[in-house]
């Protein structure tokens, strides 16, 4: 094996192996205020009122899409309610 192959595939594998941490990780995120400034600013509501739009089912959330609360690329560091809305709402795929 060439040393940059090993470089390479030691780097994936070491990435792969934080996957579960991460995940594990957002449980523990405080959830989302609808008081919070920056969700304000994008009109974050915890009940959407836009049909076939939720935060569950948009591209920026992440973690268990099924769960009451997920999380959010746009609110980093929080958990966004799975039922909600912003106004940065994009179709997955």
């Amino acid at each position: 094996m060439k040393r940059r192959d090993f470089l390479r595939t030691s780097t994936v594998l070491a990435g792969a192996s934080l996957i579960p941490a991460i995940a594990l990780a957002d449980n523990d995120l405080p959830k989302l205020s609808t008081d919070d400034t920056q969700a304000s600013a994008l009109k974050y509501t915890e009940t959407s009122t836009t049909e076939g739009q939720h935060c569950n089912n948009c591209a920026h959330a992440n973690g268990d899409l099924a769960a009451d609360w997920v999380g959010c690329n746009i609110f980093p560091g929080k958990r966004v309610k799975g039922a909600g809305w912003c106004a940065v709402w994009a179709a997955r795929g």
